[in-house]
């Protein structure tokens, strides 16, 4: 796995190599702008869930926001503790991608890059489709979903952890828009690749026989 400051661009050659030899793209948002645009539904939804679960073991966190609703005097205090713990959970939101990726640590074909506002994980192997969706979810159902169950079960939530996981659920919804694109687009027996922002599928038997 290496270092990248940005998400490699689209390879027209492989494009072309791509659908030459049976891959089909599939229908997805033509880049970043548009693919936040078609996940806020999945912003407000995997921040309902992830609140639903917080407010099950600690109640008082309703009293916040009703607090902060009725309150015209916002304060708001800027503390590097914060901005530290938030690019450490950058950190981990992107190798929890990287983590189900086969080999990623040797793999020169995995690149990451973290920066304040966040990060990427990005490989151009051929991922089976399960294996494809399984990266795409991993950051949300561990870090707001299972993290939030345990800490909530050990009643050690507090209002920083809180935040950054109602933080990581929201950030998690271009990974959630993704995973849907493949689960409805891509046939069960087939593998997935990524050029860029383009993603191509073909059947399993197909890249064998090649």
């Amino acid at each position: 796995m290496k270092y990248a400051k940005n998400i490699p661009p689209v390879d027209q050659e492989l494009s072309e190599t791509l659908v030459k030899q049976g891959w089909t793209r599939i229908k997805e948002p033509a880049n970043l702008f548009a693919a936040l645009l078609a996940s806020i539904p999945f912003m407000v939804g995997c921040g309902l869930v992830s609140f639903l679960i917080i407010t099950y073991f600690d109640s008082t966190v309703v009293n916040i926001f009703e607090r902060v609703s009725t309150n015209n005097n916002i304060t708001i205090n800027f503390r590097w503790d914060y901005i530290l713990l938030m690019i450490i959970m950058i950190y981990i939101h992107e190798m929890l991608h990287a983590f189900w990726i086969p080999n990623f640590l040797s793999d020169d074909n995995t690149f990451f890059g973290i920066k304040i506002w966040g990060g990427f994980v990005f490989t151009s192997q051929s991922l089976t489709k399960r294996r494809f969706i399984m990266i795409c979810l991993a950051p949300y159902v561990t870090l707001s979903i299972l993290l939030p169950l345990i800490l909530g079960m050990l009643n050690v939530l507090n209002g920083i952890l809180i935040s950054l996981i109602m933080i990581n659920a929201m950030a998690s919804s271009v990974d959630l828009l993704n995973a849907c694109l493949i689960l409805f687009q891509v046939p069960k027996d087939a593998m997935v690749i990524n050029n860029s922002y383009e993603t191509y599928y073909r059947q399993i038997e197909a890249v064998i026989q090649n």
